[in-house]
């Protein structure tokens, strides 16, 4: 299927605050349903009930943004933010830096995948981040997101999990990308 084509069945836009409650809804099916094959339910449930899928800050910044079909049923999300993440108070302080330019909450509502919505959400990101200086966007995956930012030139840093109250465990990969090629070409 042609990008036209793909693109045609929905938009890109930034996300508002009033968009929350139906980005969490669609978030926490996608992790329920799309992480299922990666993790535990015991891992997804901590996950979600310690950390959400989303903080507030990240729509409102501005740099958060939803794929909403012609209904207007948002297919997806994703952003990114110099806040410090919710779920950085479980691993260490030096792998989840307040200031790093991160690309956060990318989910895709299970219904939806293989539309290139993530893809979308994603060249939306690193559009907007070079829009407002950033060089270089660093991010979290989780085992389920991992092949999509590979995809896109993010690369592993390390391996890191995020540590749970009873103990048990949620495996993440560090990951980074410069942005500098993408500049070069938008310029």
């Amino acid at each position: 299927m042609s990008t036209d084509a793909t693109m045609s069945r929905f938009i890109i836009r930034p996300a508002h605050p009033a968009d929350i409650p139906a980005i969490r809804t669609m978030q926490e099916r996608s992790m329920w349903v799309l992480g299922g094959d990666f993790y535990t339910s015991s891992e997804i449930a901590n996950f979600l009930t310690l950390f959400g899928t989303m903080d507030d800050v990240v729509v409102e910044e501005g740099h958060y943004f939803v794929a909403e079909d012609h209904r207007g049923a948002i297919l997806g999300s994703g952003g990114w933010t110099r806040s410090r993440p919710g779920y950085a108070k479980a691993i260490a302080a030096s792998e989840a830096g307040t200031g790093m330019p991160t690309v956060r909450s990318v989910f895709v509502d299970p219904a939806a995948t293989r539309r290139g919505v993530a893809s979308a959400i994603m060249l939306r990101t690193e559009r907007d981040a070079l829009e407002h200086g950033v060089d270089t966007l660093h991010l979290t995956a989780t085992l389920s997101g991992f092949a999509l930012y590979e995809a896109f030139g993010y690369r592993t840093e390390e391996a890191t999990v995020l540590k749970f109250p009873d103990q048990s465990r949620f495996e993440c990969i560090r990951m980074r990308k410069s942005l500098g090629k993408l500049r070069t070409r938008a310029a």
